[in-house]
């Protein structure tokens, strides 16, 4: 059997009616509805529902389960499938009957709701046989097995080993088959939260802001009504909230989530912000500096204790697992240096503490596994980059990513079962499936890194044999606005607050972007295709995009000669923030533009190197094959490093001595990058400077400029730092102006294959 979820049931929604099913012991009475040849299990069925007295389904005195049981008859190439999203009323609200057979009354006179955890049986009496379609799924959705076996009329059917995800009834009988009654059994789980009103409280960080910054209007979708609330001090600990809640410090932020930002109330205790609100869960978590280190957990119990004596009603306690930093964290206070730099061994560590410090203590109901979230999604396509400084999440991309994991934990829910209609500006459907993919595994294999099977974009999607990768031109730092009165036309390169939110192409004509190209756009980026009817100033200006794969049309270029592109992270965070500059590498990684190989006419392909010439003579002077070695592609961004000035990777983009410079990304010694034996090349009337840090603070004194044409690095160039970048300038102190791409052409790098 092909694989079968919750979007096919709907496609298909195929039972024909015939009567009523009751469910005895729980009074429930369905009516199903006749349109045409099938029965619709949509939400406009008159579907009724009569609870006892307790608003719960009661566990059945006969059976020991619940059991749904009427008369339905079906149709050859018809089914009966108790899947979907099917609507059943009742007189204080709603009921949602779910793949798997879950059942939720989340709006009832108690405020409670009913979960049936599983479908343990299934039988009819009437006549012939049916066949019967299961299977176990990861969270209802990405089928692991499935079977398919004959019902007999009469037979019980019992699913002794585990409780399906999914089932279906269907007749591929010549005949009709005639069922006089049909009988599911569940089991029955205990009261489950109310869906329709949640309060949450966290107690901790700035981790736990990332983590819900999106959550109520996820949550909305589901028609979850969720409060937000956290408890805040900035890279607190364990240890310290349980001295403040001891001492009643007054050094807490209470925030709260109204839609879109934190509304704040400062100079509260946590016994303040315990006692304010009932909460239906509070979560705990360990500060990023503490979370995988031994002997950081020893008050955690004693913290959940004093918590739990001051909180009225019944709360759930949470674990809240964060997450590692980036490899090229580059950290004030040496916290990663405990790990050596090594995320895996600091995520190896975060859960080698879960196991050994928080599970033993039994006092959490449930583990929001974002740290292992985080890391299936990093084994994705994205990599390492998707946190905004190293270990807080992007503003986009990683906090959609905590949060979807946040709501899935917290409510069960699949995060397919129902359309997730809120999605920040930027999410695209390849993320989407990133992000569902992370979560699910998550849960199940909390301990480990589940690898992605997402390992590139968009391009995927595509057969680019007969397509050949040409240079787009990037200059980091700069943007265009055709409607600028001053510069309509050219790169804007030293606006303070706007140039460091771009990255921008070179101007294209037809035919250097021919119809047929595709452009693809990396994940977490969007854009704004610039247009101009002429050279002058322009009247209008397209719309900013975020779709990932652009194919150039006869649209595309109807009424323009000039097209480029302004390319921005989503959120338009400025891109040249000290140590979020690996951003700029995102885009000229992720940014690619393919021309058909039948309109490359004269164009160039990325890969070309018209400096090969040159450089294999130099080569050969040293006694070296320049056919042993690969020439690193570098693109520009406007600006310079300064290493000597304190806390600073980029330094002042946008003033006049910033035009002077172009420089390249920072190279990390944690990556093996710049080994020795890479040779460096730079033309006459060109030097480099490579600034250096061997950790996140200043470094003096600064390395030389160098005007030397071949250099051969060794070990010493990159062992005793944790970081390197290079600044490329004129001798003559000349200006950048417009042409970067050119600029940065006159220093080359060489890597050994």
């Amino acid at each position: 059997m092909g694989l079968f979820c919750y979007t096919e049931i709907m496609k298909k929604k195929a039972l024909l009616v015939s009567s009523t099913i009751i469910l005895t012991t729980a009074l429930i009475a369905i009516s199903f509805v006749r349109i045409g040849s099938v029965v619709s299990f949509g939400d406009n069925s008159p579907y009724t529902l009569n609870l006892n007295s307790n608003q719960k389904i009661t566990t059945s005195s006969t059976s020991g389960f619940n059991e749904i049981s009427g008369n339905v008859t079906t149709t050859m190439n018809n089914q009966i499938a108790l899947s979907g999203y099917n609507i059943i009323n009742n007189n204080n609200g709603w009921q949602t009957l779910l793949p798997g057979g879950y059942i939720y009354n989340p709006v009832s006179s108690t405020g409670t709701n009913n979960k049936i955890s599983g479908i343990k049986s299934i039988k009819y009496v009437g006549n012939d046989s049916l066949e019967l379609h299961y299977g176990y799924s990861l969270n209802n959705e990405q089928i692991i097995y499935s079977f398919e076996e004959t019902l007999t009329a009469g037979i019980e059917y019992t699913f002794d080993e585990h409780t399906p995800s999914y089932f279906y009834i269907k007749n591929n009988n010549e005949n009709n088959v005639s069922i006089d009654n049909l009988i599911i059994k569940y089991s029955c789980d205990a009261e489950e939260y109310p869906l329709s009103h949640l309060k949450v409280l966290m107690i901790g960080n700035s981790f736990a802001d990332d983590t819900v910054y999106y959550a109520q209007r996820v949550a909305a979708s589901y028609g979850i009504d969720l409060e937000i609330y956290d408890a805040y001090i900035a890279g607190c600990t364990i240890n310290q909230h349980y001295e403040n809640i001891q001492s009643g410090a007054t050094s807490y932020r209470m925030g709260s989530m109204n839609g879109e930002k934190w509304n704040y109330q400062s100079n509260m205790s946590l016994s303040d912000i315990v006692t304010s609100n009932t909460w239906d869960i509070i979560t705990f978590q360990q500060a990023s500096a503490e979370i995988g280190r031994t002997g950081t957990y020893s008050n955690l119990a004693n913290l959940v204790q004093r918590v739990s004596n001051i909180a009225s009603g019944n709360p759930k306690y949470y674990w809240h697992q964060t997450w590692a930093y980036d490899y090229d964290y580059a950290d004030y206070y040496d916290y990663f240096s405990y790990f050596n730099n090594d995320q895996e061994a600091m995520f190896t560590a975060i859960v080698d503490r879960y196991n050994n410090d928080v599970v033993p203590l039994n006092i959490f109901e449930k583990t929001v596994f974002n740290g292992t979230a985080v890391q299936n999604v990093r084994s994705s396509y994205m990599g390492d980059t998707f946190t905004r400084d190293g270990k807080h999440m992007s503003s986009v991309h990683g906090r959609y990513l905590l949060t979807c994991n946040f709501i899935s934990t917290v409510f069960g829910i699949d995060l397919d079962l129902s359309p997730v209609t809120y999605r920040p500006d930027g999410i695209s459907n390849t993320y989407h499936a990133v992000v569902r993919e992370a979560v699910k595994n998550a849960q199940k294999y909390p301990n480990i890194t589940t690898k992605s099977q997402y390992l590139s974009q968009e391009m995927d999607n595509y057969d680019l044999s007969n397509y050949t990768e040409i240079d787009a031109g990037l200059v980091g730092c700069s943007y265009y606005n055709s409607m600028d009165s001053g510069k309509y036309f050219q790169r804007i390169q030293n606006h303070s607050g706007v140039s460091n939110v771009y990255t921008t192409t070179m101007k294209f004509t037809r035919d250097t972007l021919p119809v047929g190209s595709l452009v693809f756009i990396p994940e977490s980026f969007g854009y704004r295709p610039e247009a101009w009817v002429n050279e002058g100033i322009q009247s209008e200006r397209p719309e900013e995009q975020y779709n990932k794969a652009l194919e150039i049309t006869e649209d595309f270029w109807s009424g323009y000669q000039y097209r480029a592109f302004n390319i921005f992270k989503c959120g338009k965070t400025p891109l040249s923030e000290q140590y979020v500059n690996e951003q700029y590498d995102e885009i000229f990684d992720g940014f690619h533009i393919f021309v058909p190989n039948s309109q490359m006419g004269y164009l160039q392909p990325k890969s070309n190197n018209p400096y090969y010439s040159n450089d294999q003579y130099l080569f050969s002077n040293h006694d070296l094959n320049i056919d042993d070695y690969e020439r690193l592609h570098l693109d520009p961004i406007i600006g310079f490093y300064k290493c000597d000035e304190l806390y600073s990777l980029f330094n002042k983009y946008v003033d006049d001595t910033a035009q002077k410079f172009v420089c390249t990304r920072p190279f990390y010694t944690s990556k093996g990058e710049l080994p020795a034996g890479t040779v460096i090349i730079v033309d006459s009337g060109y030097r480099w400077r490579s600034d250096c840090w061997r950790e996140k603070a200043t470094y003096s004194p600064r390395p030389d400029n160098v005007t030397t044409n071949f250099t051969i690095l060794d070990n010493s160039f990159m062992s005793t730092f944790r970081m390197r970048t290079f600044n490329v300038s004129k001798t003559n102190s000349g200006y950048v102006y417009q042409n970067a791409t050119d600029f940065i052409n006159h220093f080359r790098i060489y890597l050994e294959k």
